[in-house]
């Protein structure tokens, strides 16, 4: 009787996978076409001889960092700023990386090339490629130091432009033209492709770059969308948006970044278009593994569509209405910080073991139940080395 229980109950579990999107039992969410059309295209690639490419979307606070693998094939996009450079070479390591294929250097803002100087420092690298022009900085010195200590090959990006990364291959898109006022334009953005799987990466490319791209013909449409510029308002513009109607965007920001990321105008046309997101700032490492037909996650999607501007205790979604935080003080008209929330009887801080932030038990942006662990105080969370959240401020 136990055995046919649970045959019953596995041929449920894959009849919802094969119907639509499920969170397995290993917390892994899938998200399929349909019935025998997804076996077959599962089939049709493996008979193609596709190989699993997985694109590591790694949090590292404000900032940048991708990780793609294709086979024993690595490529690096971006490496976040100088207090993220060591996670990211350690998670490199995890993931048994002993060389680098290619370091794409976006461009040169130091939450996108602190991380990649790190890097270069500690794995052999094939080539990098990198904008055209120059920063004048110190992350910047010290990256061309590097690059020329070390003779690394550097290519400047052009459009158009195919490269192979194992048995997936991936295209310049951007930039486009030269002569930017905003540095942000010169932003290399690129299209992965692994089988029927494709994925577009911008770097912190705005509206000029993203109206360049659609003009300039190419196909950019997509499963997976890295939003630009960590969701600010001057990116993910309608225009590009409806060029690639991605199924799914992955944001990557800090909890208590102090720019207003995501912008609430960038998460209203994010909402508009359908699509599903990932959020680093409330979910950790985000991590999609494509088979060349189907992409899996290794969480759900966020339900976390709203964003907080710095320094203010109103919650503001999507749609335009407003919340207040409980436990924030909004009496004040400088939105200083007062004494700490209370907590009632039997609640515990919650901290997050991805992001190491602690937040409210009341915050918009827990963490799955199994990435949590539970502080009896402020001071505990601290000597824990977490952090407080940036949405909720446990804090005050």
């Amino acid at each position: 009787m136990h055995t046919i229980k649970k045959r019953i109950i596995m041929t449920f579990l894959m009849a919802a996978m094969l119907v639509g999107g499920l969170t397995g039992l290993d917390g892994t969410y899938y998200e399929s076409r349909s019935g025998q059309q997804e076996g077959q295209g599962v089939q049709k690639a493996a008979a193609a001889g596709k190989s699993t490419m997985k694109v590591h979307y790694i949090d590292v606070g404000q900032g940048s960092a991708v990780l793609v693998q294709s086979g024993v094939h690595f490529m690096l996009i971006d490496g976040g700023d100088s207090d993220a450079s060591s996670k990211v070479v350690s998670y490199l390591k995890r993931q048994k990386v002993k060389k680098l294929d290619y370091v794409v250097v976006s461009h040169y803002d130091s939450d996108h090339l602190n991380g990649v100087v790190g890097a270069l420092n500690v794995f052999k690298v094939k080539r990098v490629i990198a904008p055209a022009y120059t920063a004048d900085s110190r992350v910047y010195e010290s990256y061309c130091n590097i690059i020329a200590q070390k003779k690394i090959a550097t290519t400047r990006p052009k459009v158009g432009k195919k490269y192979k990364l194992g048995k997936a291959r991936f295209t310049i898109l951007a930039p486009n033209s030269s002569g930017y006022v905003d540095e942000n334009n010169y932003s290399i953005a690129l299209k992965l492709v692994n089988g029927k799987n494709r994925f577009v990466i911008t770097g912190d490319a705005e509206t000029e770059s993203e109206y360049e791209m659609v003009e300039n013909g190419q196909n950019l449409s997509c499963d997976v969308y890295m939003a630009g510029h960590h969701g600010s308002a001057n990116s993910s513009s309608e225009k590009l948006l409806q060029a690639m109607k991605p199924k799914y965007t992955v944001i990557s920001c800090g909890a208590d970044n102090n720019y207003g990321h995501p912008a609430q105008s960038a998460m209203s046309r994010l909402k508009a278009i359908g699509t599903k997101i990932f959020r680093t700032d409330a979910q950790g490492t985000i991590v999609a593994t494509s088979n060349g037909s189907r992409i899996k996650w290794n969480k759900s999607p966020s339900k976390l569509w709203s964003y907080r501007e710095y320094g203010s205790s109103t919650l503001i979604g999507a749609d335009g209405s407003e919340s207040q935080i409980s436990g924030d003080d909004t009496s004040g008209s400088d939105n200083t910080a007062s004494s700490a929330p209370a907590l009632a009887n039997g609640q515990k801080y919650i901290g997050n073991v991805n992001s190491k932030k602690f937040h409210l038990p009341s915050c918009n942006g827990l963490p799955y139940e199994k990435n949590r662990v539970y502080f009896d105080s402020i001071d505990a969370a601290h000597q824990a080395g977490y952090s407080p959240c940036g949405l909720c401020r446990p804090e005050g």
